[in-house]
């Protein structure tokens, strides 16, 4: 779909792991798109981090990241710490933001771990801000540009895509549902609040 839309470039961050990057890769290789490599990991705190490979070394160190995340935590699920985020930085880009983790970043232990992922990331580090019309939006984005700009982070924006396509939408809140052990009726804030998770 990315290159019908005609994209030359896409991420693929699927969650806590790669698993479907191999098949991805040899499409993307097929039809002329350049597929960036990533994934969006959980956080001890429950804040997500999104870390994109910028080579094989990268992807090294993120399956090396997941995998440990992964055989210490419940089946499906994986957690990682922020220092093992930090030792596993190499040939890795962040991309910081989130639904929780910027917005806390003011003084005290959030301003320590800023420090920490700007010690291990360097320039690789970003805050992320991600549009997709909600009501809150306007303040969040308010508070992380200036949270960001406190703490010296660039901005990057993006757009969380789950569907190709809008209509997919009601597949991807059933899959999410499944997932969380919940019904549509009890979803509640586990699912998006609206339709604008498709490519652009």
């Amino acid at each position: 779909e990315a290159q019908t839309l005609g994209l030359r470039a896409v991420a693929l961050t699927d969650r806590d792991g790669v698993p479907g990057i191999v098949r991805a890769w040899a499409k993307a290789r097929a039809l002329g798109v350049k597929l960036l490599t990533g994934s969006e990991v959980t956080l001890h705190d429950g804040t997500t981090l999104t870390l994109l490979a910028m080579n094989r070394a990268g992807y090294a160190s993120l399956c090396r990241l997941v995998t440990a995340g992964r055989l210490r935590s419940p089946k499906g699920q994986c957690r990682v710490g922020w220092g093992e985020v930090a030792a596993h930085a190499d040939g890795l880009l962040a991309l910081w933001g989130g639904r929780k983790a910027l917005l806390t970043a003011e003084e005290g232990p959030e301003a320590a771990l800023a420090g920490t992922l700007k010690e291990a990331f360097g320039d690789r580090l970003y805050a992320l801000m991600a549009r997709h019309s909600t009501a809150a939006e306007t303040v969040h984005e308010a508070r992380l540009v200036e949270r960001a700009g406190r703490l010296g982070l660039p901005l990057v924006a993006g757009v969380e895509v789950l569907y190709h396509t809008p209509t997919r939408r009601p597949l991807q809140d059933v899959l999410t549902c499944i997932r969380e052990g919940v019904t549509l009726r009890t979803a509640g804030s586990k699912t998006r609040p609206n339709h604008l998770h498709a490519l652009p």
